[in-house]
């Protein structure tokens, strides 16, 4: 199946303002992206040249409490513990043709989620989802089809000034995600999503056993402590089998910085 990362959700607690004001202390231009009326959230994304992160937020509680979106559920009981990156979404352009694909691997899907998203202007953005029915300690990735074209989508962004110009050709470089059994992890995914295992590495420096497999240009690195000590050890106590650091190409930041319960480069 052909896929390609299309956003990375980062769940925190308040308003996603306080995301954008982040941001900017460390000199980058994030935007406020709007609500989803029917799930009782709101979000603030920060765009690069592919993909974005979205910062994602309860509005209303009583709506969120009680959707049957499971992104939504995993953001409510995920915040019961901590805030942090809690899901990896990639794109398609014939989400059925996913649906069909996993389901034919013995893999239980959700019916297809419609999506929709009120702007600050008026507007409204549609889109297309797909989860995964299947119980896992590690958070399965979720799918999107956009009602626009790609290249349509980026470049509205761009006119209505939502992605930052020092951003425009940077991409995110891997995803790190802190696994029990990284190994494993990953060739579960290789194997669901047709990604390659590129390479298995012990990193003395770390203490953590990295098995990285590949979405297109964007490395996913499961990551597995080999000692009781390190992020991917703390991550796992606090968090569970989450994502922890994110990276960009170029680097945007010196050395690993902590927003929200995560890392950011």
């Amino acid at each position: 199946m052909e896929l390609q990362l299309d956003h990375i959700v980062h769940f925190i607690n308040g308003n996603p303002n306080k995301a954008i004001e982040e941001w900017e202390k460390l000199g980058f231009q994030a935007v406020m992206g709007g609500s989803h009326e029917k799930w009782g959230t709101f979000n603030s994304l920060i765009y690069n040249s592919t993909s974005y992160i979205e910062f994602l937020a309860i509005e209303n509680e009583e709506i969120a409490q009680n959707s049957d979106n499971p992104l939504i559920g995993q953001l409510v009981t995920d915040l019961q513990r901590e805030e942090g990156i809690g899901q990896i979404c990639f794109r398609t352009t014939d989400i059925l043709s996913v649906k069909n694909e996993l389901e034919n691997k013995g893999c239980k899907t959700f019916p297809i989620f419609p999506g929709s998203r009120k702007r600050k202007d008026g507007t409204t953005i549609k889109w297309k989802m797909l989860f995964i029915n299947q119980e896992s300690t590690l958070p399965l990735p979720f799918f999107i089809e956009w009602e626009q074209q790609d290249e349509d989508r980026f470049n509205e962004l761009k006119k209505l000034g939502m992605i930052d110009q020092k951003l425009e050709k940077h991409r995110i470089q891997s995803i790190s995600i802190a696994c029990n059994n990284g190994e494993q992890s990953a060739k579960e995914w290789s194997q669901l999503f047709d990604f390659p295992i590129t390479h298995i590495e012990s990193d003395a420096d770390s203490f953590t056993k990295k098995t990285t497999i590949h979405c297109g240009p964007t490395e996913i690195i499961f990551c597995e402590p080999l000692d009781e000590k390190g992020i991917v050890y703390e991550t796992l106590k606090s968090r569970g089998e989450r994502p922890f650091l994110i990276k960009l190409e170029p680097r945007i930041l010196n050395q690993p910085t902590s927003l929200f319960g995560s890392q950011y480069q």
